[in-house]
């Protein structure tokens, strides 16, 4: 019965008249394709136990680099290549706390954060700094200059509407305070402790970061509390080198308007404390399959569809920056008619859409198509939201429109986020079965469309960043394009 239907379907996909009931049919087609045939979760099983993590610069980051161009080409895409670029690569080598007051010391588990000193070791009072929000560092005064700060990465007892900064933003705050050392507060409980950049911009920072567990701060603030004075020694020791890395491109030309590209992209590196299954296999492994079922099926899309795995992401959005840069430098940046970012996606319950004037309608439309494929596990949620930190950013800030799936993994996959436990163990293989079938549904809508709306403009950009309240963070990070 199934064979029977798929003849049909075909048959009806092969029409020449481009209408909304054969494109209608093609998605259909995809979709009962997607639903039966997918290969995304067992590649990526096979890369966490075989190469395990990606970390750039590393022999396991270049081994994904070649997996992920080595199954772009069995999948038959027209064009695949490398687009290479220079990075400095960070990688881990040791870290310790101690953690003393006047009557003796303890031995602290952390992790070291990336991008911070090769060689060093700080002994400085502990002061807590809470958020580590511009407005905590101000109430302290100049008791944060030659301290270690004791700053939450999340948000703990903040007023309603607060909004949070990315650790590499409250890292640079503590340094224009005057912090000798950072020791950053997880927020999820059971000894968890996670790490991730703590750099804005990729260099290496000049004071040492580390991540506790929320146990273990809670325990150093509630002696705090009680007027012990303590003093953290943090000593590390790790590598950096400059390096060539790569982003692993794929493409399917489009049959009838081949100079206008729908990029559908997300990170393939990951950080060394594990396999980083989640982060981001879950999203570059979806688009490695995305681009096999696309390639196989017996239509094309009316616009050209260009994947793209970005490494450096972790280290802070080096790849994506890259080769934004040289799309803007050489003209293909005007050809991008958007990007689509897979970061952390699993079981799409809709898109939220970054762009100008007419995107929110494209989006929603297109989600109430979708949603007509599978009622049950697709709700055709739409947002207008934007936010930054990922592989989008880069392609948002040169105007380009982007567009990101709704998800929810729950807490059991974000509360193991950048750390050692991020392992297969907790991917759903329908969630990336479902991230292929709507995402793939959605570049289908886009490649049909008659027209897309357009990039934004310099004001239009800035005004919406602003209403956003990204400015701030912008700023900090250093590549607010406006004075």
């Amino acid at each position: 019965m199934r064979l029977l239907r798929w003849s049909v379907l075909l048959c009806i996909c092969q029409q020449p008249t481009v209408d909304v009931s054969a494109q209608s049919a093609r998605e259909r087609a995809f979709d009962a394709a997607a639903s039966v045939s997918e290969r995304g979760y067992e590649w990526l099983a096979w890369s966490t136990a075989r190469i395990g993590h990606r970390l750039t610069g590393s022999d396991q980051g270049r081994k994904a680099e070649w997996l992920a161009d080595s199954l772009f080409r069995a999948g038959g895409l027209d064009t695949v290549y490398f687009e290479p670029f220079e990075a400095q690569a960070w990688s881990r080598g040791t870290v310790a706390l101690t953690v003393g007051d006047a009557d003796g010391y303890v031995h602290l588990p952390c992790v070291a954060l990336a991008n911070t000193p090769l060689s060093c070791t700080t002994d400085a009072p502990i002061v807590d700094a809470g958020n580590g929000l511009p407005e905590d560092l101000d109430r302290l005064g100049s008791t944060t200059i030659g301290a270690t700060l004791l700053i939450n990465l999340g948000l703990v007892a903040a007023s309603e509407g607060t909004a949070n900064l990315h650790r590499s933003e409250k890292a640079a705050l503590a340094m224009s305070h005057g912090a000798a050392a950072i020791l950053f507060v997880n927020q999820v409980v059971g000894g968890v402790v996670l790490t991730g950049t703590a750099s804005v911009d990729g260099s290496l920072i000049p004071i040492p970061a580390a991540c506790l567990s929320t146990e273990d701060g809670t325990r150093l603030r509630e002696r705090m509390s009680r007027g012990e004075a303590l003093t953290a020694r943090l000593t590390k020791r790790n590598k950096s080198e400059m390096v060539t890395a790569r982003n692993v491109i794929g493409e399917i030309h489009g049959k009838d308007h081949p100079e206008e590209i729908i990029l559908v992209g997300g990170h393939l590196d990951s950080w060394d404390l594990a396999t980083g299954a989640t982060d981001n296999g879950l999203g570059s492994f979806s688009i490695l399959d995305l681009a096999r079922l696309m390639a196989s099926m017996p239509f094309r899309p009316q616009r050209t569809v260009r994947f793209v795995l970005f490494m450096g992401e972790e280290q802070g959005l080096l790849g994506s920056t890259a080769l934004a840069d040289r799309y803007q430098e050489n003209g293909t940046l005007e050809r991008i008619s958007c990007m689509i970012n897979l970061d952390m996606s699993g079981n799409p319950q809709g898109f939220g859409v970054g762009g100008p004037s007419g995107w929110r309608m494209v989006i929603q439309d297109a989600c109430d198509r979708i949603h007509r494929l599978d009622t049950a596990a697709f709700e055709g949620r739409t947002s207008e939201e934007v936010w930054l930190h990922s592989d989008h950013e880069p392609f948002l800030l040169r105007g380009v429109p982007v567009i990101y799936p709704l998800s929810d993994l729950g807490k059991n996959v974000y509360g193991c986020y950048h750390s050692s436990c991020d392992d297969i163990h907790l991917v759903e293989p329908s969630a990336m079965t479902n991230n292929v079938r709507f995402v793939g549904a959605l570049v289908y809508e886009l490649a049909a469309a008659s027209r897309l709306p357009g990039h934004f403009t310099e004001e239009g950009l800035k005004t919406r960043l602003i209403s956003e309240g990204l400015e701030q963070s912008l700023r900090i990070g250093g590549v607010w394009p406006w004075e």
